[in-house]
């Protein structure tokens, strides 16, 4: 049984500030479920640092990619929000600036997140060879 097209857009909070476009929506759900289970799933072997390394980077930039796409077809979307006049130009320089700051905001968690995956490594390795 497949939900109907609607579904993602419906909501019991009524109002354009509370709803995410359908692809915006599915696409951010399956993003947060990909991101967890990739951090929970990502195979770090003590005795192979340099590979484990350059997997957190993938992981980390693959992120960035993803949340960079999403963040795009929201901000394009808040441009066509933007009534045509004299005010068009000004709603537009300010979700420019609203868009670089949540841009700035949410690409600085992803870095802190996998900086704390490296530490985490980092340390469980050398934990791991102190014990030996």
């Amino acid at each position: 049984m497949g939900l109907s097209s609607h579904w993602l857009g419906k909501t019991r909070v009524y109002g354009p500030s509370v709803r995410m476009g359908d692809a915006m929506a599915g696409g951010l759900v399956w993003l947060i479920l990909g991101v967890a289970g990739a951090a929970a799933q990502l195979e770090l072997d003590c005795a192979a640092p340099e590979r484990a390394r350059a997997l957190i980077e993938y992981a980390r930039l693959s992120e960035i990619e993803q949340v960079e796409d999403i963040h795009r077809d929201a901000f394009d979307k808040a441009l066509a929000r933007c009534q045509l006049g004299a005010g068009r130009e000004a709603c537009r320089t300010e979700q420019r600036r609203q868009a670089d700051l949540e841009w700035e905001r949410k690409l600085a968690e992803i870095k802190a997140r996998y900086e704390k995956m490296h530490t985490d490594f980092e340390e469980r390795c050398r934990a791991s060879i102190a014990l030996r």
